[in-house]
């Protein structure tokens, strides 16, 4: 990956002034640093936008010029639950500039450690609020449909193509997942509907994005993939069309995989089909097998 595509993330960000920064050059060169070591493209684009508002805040800093109160500064404007991952990738940032010997140590050493904010409890939609969200108009009630009926992460959906749908077997692949995961995901018949329909209604290509239909009122696709912002205004824009309680759009992942314990599969299933690499994973956010569960799939023999 070359500085220039690193760069490249940037037209992915709003405000492109950290750009301008005395120290963007250094943040190019550590997201090609990044690239090397294997890190996915949507890593890079989560860490840049998380330095830049550093860089736009001392637009006239170099490296070596940082300061721990310049980085508590930057954390002290970001909400409380958002400060420890921010804070960590400070850190990763200013430690590759001191491996590089761009800077001598790491100002972040001198900032506060925070402590990971628990984990808030799962909420998930209902089934009446599935419903309001499935039935909204096309293209938005088909794609909504499609994500509560595939557990795909955000970043997943924005990512899909039509050449990754194969509707003969009634699956979908997604590439480069969580963690630069591939995986397969079986399709159930809503899911199935929901594609086709959108097939019919706008004629499909196979290079084309699902998720770009959402970018302008004329419903067209494009060949190139929406913003994390665009996709965050039309969940909003959903939310409120379908006259529901807003929830983090990642709650239709978790409502997805309780739909899964509660039609009968079994632990390892539901694990497969998340792309959970471990089964403890699964059993952390969505409970252990209960004799329920077992008596509902002894129900159907």
């Amino acid at each position: 990956m070359s500085t220039a595509a690193a760069i490249g993330f940037d037209a992915h960000l709003r405000d492109l002034r950290h750009m301008e920064a005395r120290a963007a050059g250094d943040l190019a060169d550590w997201l090609v640093h990044l690239s090397l070591e294997g890190k996915a493209d949507r890593t890079l684009y989560e860490y840049t936008r998380k330095v830049a508002p550093l860089l736009r805040a001392n637009p006239d800093k170099g490296m070596a010029e940082f300061t721990h109160s310049d980085v508590n500064e930057a954390l002290r404007h970001l909400p409380e639950r958002s400060r420890y991952i921010s804070r960590s990738i400070y850190n990763t940032f200013f430690a590759w500039a001191v491996v590089d010997e761009r800077i001598e140590r790491n100002p972040v050493d001198k900032v506060a450690k925070m402590r990971q904010p628990k984990r808030r409890p799962s909420d998930i939609y209902s089934e009446v609020e599935v419903a309001k969200f499935v039935s909204l108009e096309p293209p938005h009630g088909p794609l909504l449909e499609l994500q509560f009926g595939t557990g795909m992460r955000r970043g997943e959906c924005i990512g899909l193509r039509r050449d990754t749908v194969d509707l003969a077997r009634a699956r979908l692949m997604v590439y480069s997942g969580k963690g630069d995961k591939d995986r397969i995901i079986p399709l159930f018949v809503p899911a199935l509907a929901a594609i086709q329909r959108l097939d019919r209604l706008y004629g499909l290509k196979r290079d084309e994005y699902l998720w770009s239909l959402v970018r302008d009122k004329r419903y067209r696709f494009r060949r190139d993939e929406i913003g994390d912002s665009t996709y965050a205004r039309w969940w909003v824009w959903c939310v409120k069309r379908a006259g529901v309680r807003y929830l983090n759009p990642h709650q239709t992942r978790h409502t997805y995989g309780q739909r899964l314990r509660e039609l009968g599969f079994d632990i390892e299933e539901r694990q497969l089909l998340m792309g959970h690499e471990t089964p403890e994973t699964t059993i952390r956010y969505y409970g252990h097998l209960t004799i329920e569960d077992v008596a509902r799939k002894v129900a159907t023999l």
